[in-house]
């Protein structure tokens, strides 16, 4: 793998993990203004491991998972 393949691997994986943290936050947003308690790292990984296998996203399931669950525990700390 040349130097130009490997940016283009590591902006996509990155920007996968900025729609994850964004995908998780609209969900935690939606659920407070439901009424809802907040949702836990465990429950959001999940949902995670539910949208990687889903049809809905299918290029997510191209991303190394750690990252993703990364992003996860990123917004988990602040949301506490």
């Amino acid at each position: 793998m040349n130097f130009g393949q490997q940016q283009r691997h590591m902006r996509r994986f990155a920007g996968s993990c900025r729609f994850v943290f964004n995908k998780a936050l609209a969900l935690q947003k939606a659920n407070h203004k439901a009424g809802g308690k907040f949702i836990g790292y465990v429950a959001m990984a999940k949902e995670l491991t539910t949208w990687r296998n889903g049809r809905e996203i299918p290029w997510l399931k191209d991303a190394p998972v750690h990252p993703l669950q990364h992003a996860l525990k990123d917004l988990d700390q602040r949301t506490i």
